[in-house]
Parts: C-alpha cells; structure tokens; sequence
C-alpha cells in the first residue's frame, strides 16, 4: 500500500489553464481566507477572554504581595534600629548572627554620579581623550547628493563612485487580489 506522500507525488499536479479555472482558484482562495479569519476572530476572542481573567489574577496577586511586602519592611525597619543600638555598643560589629537570619554591616564601594553634559564640555575643554564618537553614514543626504549610474551611486559634482554601496535591482512583485476578504 503507498504511503500518502507517494500518492501526492504520483499524481499529476494541477495547473490553471483558463480564465474559468483561474477564477475557480480565486473564489477558493476567497473561501480558505474567510474560514481563516473566521478562526483567527474565534482565537482572538478566547485570548481576550483569557487575558482579562489573566489581568484578574494579577491584580489579585498584587494586592496579596503589596499586603506583605508592608509587613515585611515594618520588621526590616524594627530590626535596622535593634542593628544600630548594637553597632553604637560595638563599633567593629560586621554582623549578628541569629537562629533565623543574619544582622550584616558591610562597607559600600563609593557610588559615582555622573553629569554628561558637564563632563562631555570638561573633557573637551581640556582635551582629554576620554570621549566615545559614533559616526554613522547619512543615507538620507547621500542619496540627496548622488545619483546612479549603473549598479553604483556617483557624486555628480565630484565625479567619483560611491565606495560601499551597490544598486541591487529587483524584479516585479506579484500579488494577488482576493474580491471581497479584507
């Protein structure tokens, strides 16, 4: 018995020979594209359904995690000030060691805060190579200047070839035009 694969490549395929079997194909066309939409609208109703009940839970959830996030901070801020009396009693404290946690004291690296625009002006100012330039080609501007010749862009009032860029051409698009689906 020949598998399904085998019977599709045995067969001869169709080819469109009239106008009649051409209209044929577009009404066919017309038809798979409704019953298309047809299930995306059915889908995307399902997804807005599932969405809301989605939006549901997480505002539930939110609520639930801002109750608690409350309570927890409170006892943070309880025990931020049972940490500082220990450390005023002990200056070299790093930390207090409990059966459910740890009380840490750890030295910060220094937090720098930059002002771009004051240290861009500096830097200039004072010639130091400490900046980054980005440099990018403006197409826009260059088409502007240059016209083609070829497969190539020329600069008309120089006279000389674009480097870098090629004119790649492209054959006709076909499209087909379904009557009556969006």
């Amino acid at each position: 018995m020949a598998k399904p694969e085998e019977e599709v490549t045995e067969q001869e395929r169709f080819v469109i020979e009239d106008d009649g079997q051409a209209d044929w194909a577009l009404r066919k066309i017309r038809h798979l594209k409704q019953m298309q939409q047809k299930k995306e609208k059915f889908a995307q109703k399902r997804i807005d359904k599932i969405q809301e009940e989605l939006n549901q839970v997480e505002h539930w959830r939110d609520k639930q995690v801002a109750k608690f996030q409350e309570k927890i901070e409170y006892f943070e801020g309880l025990l931020t000030q049972y940490a500082m009396k220990l450390k005023e009693e002990d200056e070299d404290l790093k930390s207090h060691s409990l059966p459910f946690g740890e009380l840490k004291f750890r030295k910060q690296r220094a937090k720098t805060n930059y002002d771009n625009e004051k240290l861009l002006k500096f830097l200039e100012e004072n010639d130091i190579d400490a900046i980054r330039v980005k440099k990018s080609p403006d197409k826009r501007k260059l088409k502007k200047m240059a016209v083609r010749s070829g497969d190539k862009l020329v600069i008309e009032d120089l006279g000389v070839v674009v480097e870098g860029v090629q004119i790649q051409e492209r054959g006709e698009k076909f499209s087909i035009d379904v009557e009556g689906v969006d």
